[in-house]
């Protein structure tokens, strides 16, 4: 068990200048008159150990506890109290043989902790203190009116302040922060498990949403396929009916000049049988009537003949017109065969 070795004083309510108070070993007893600052020096004590109440140790406010000055002196910019605790059973986490707390309050009322004269926050200085089995809400300090408020208390109230002070009501809070960490984890793990469900329904939209993509684009590439060989297809069949055109076009075309062939040669027929008839009636004009009957029936026979050829020619004529359209009619396929098979390769090669 530690102990306190001293406890220094500075502008702290009754005590403007600093002032140190020895502890010995045994018992400690402070002696002196009313009004002379002994039970501030147990305020003092409980200030230092961390105390938050001001009105436990008889002031308003925290500002109250620095020195005023009372009517003729200067007030205190601040109130500082140091205590020092022996270390040597190393009740501490530290290897000072002595530890010093101190805390300081200032007009505004904020206030400073220390530790070995470090910065320090209050719940760093309360565990601290609770390693050495130190409250400063304990009932190992008693204030006054203390005795007479336990004396009013009721039976279940002594029972809690004997809990208190045996250590059970310790395990009963740390019971009920556990209860309510519990609760708290709960809690998380039902909002988890909204959040896991919430989470689950969306990642099988998810998953049939990949499916679906996926189903797309296993059939778009099949299209693509399906459509590049239709369009394979049909470029060879529009080849194949080029060619074919191409073919009857050669046929028509050789038809066409053996047609003009004939033609030609009625012509130069015809010329010749008109220069026959002109060497006849020559003829006629020479030999006189006695040869007319046997002239005009040859000259009957050429025009038989003449007649016979231009109906010849009129039905060569004919061919042809129909050779000339048909030609006309295979050349506008052809070209459309070709504007076809170019659109065809574009689209194969855009694939």
């Amino acid at each position: 068990m530690t102990k306190i070795n001293k406890l220094l004083l500075h502008g702290f309510k009754s005590f403007a200048k600093p002032t140190e108070l020895l502890f010995g070993d045994d018992f400690n007893c402070i002696l002196g008159p009313n009004g002379s600052g002994k039970s501030n020096v147990l305020d003092a004590l409980c200030f230092v150990l961390g105390k938050s109440s001001a009105k436990s140790m008889r002031a308003e406010k925290s500002a109250n506890l620095i020195y005023n000055g009372g009517k003729t002196k200067k007030a205190s910019k601040q109130a500082e109290v140091s205590i020092f605790f022996d270390n040597a059973g190393g009740e501490f986490p530290t290897e000072d043989k002595e530890v010093k707390i101190t805390r300081v309050v200032k007009q505004n009322g904020s206030g400073v902790y220390k530790i070995n004269d470090q910065v320090r926050t209050r719940a760093q200085i309360l565990e601290l203190l609770s390693l050495a089995k130190i409250d400063p809400d304990g009932y190992n300090i008693i204030l006054q009116g203390d005795i007479i408020r336990l004396i009013d208390m009721s039976p279940i109230e002594r029972r809690q302040i004997i809990e208190e002070i045996a250590g059970i009501s310790v395990y009963e809070d740390k019971r009920q922060k556990a209860l309510a960490e519990m609760d708290r984890v709960e809690g998380r793990l039902k909002e988890a498990e909204i959040i896991l469900t919430e989470r689950q329904t969306y990642l099988k939209e998810l998953k049939k949403e990949r499916d679906q993509a996926q189903k797309y684009k296993e059939l778009d590439s099949r299209i693509m396929i399906n459509k590049a060989t239709a369009l394979h297809r049909q470029i060879q069949q529009k080849l194949a009916e080029k060619e074919e055109l191409d073919d009857r076009n050669n046929k028509h075309k050789e038809q066409l000049d053996k047609k003009n062939g004939e033609l030609t040669t009625l012509r130069s027929e015809i010329k010749e049988f008109k220069g026959q008839i002109d060497e006849i009636n020559k003829d006629l004009e020479r030999r006189g009537e006695k040869d007319q009957i046997t002239i005009h029936k040859d000259v009957e026979s050429l025009k038989v003949g003449i007649a016979t050829s231009k109906n010849r020619i009129e039905n060569v004529k004919d061919e042809i017109s129909k050779i000339k359209q048909r030609k006309v009619n295979l050349d506008e396929n052809l070209k459309d065969v070709e504007k076809r098979i170019k659109e065809f390769s574009a689209d194969s090669k855009g694939l």
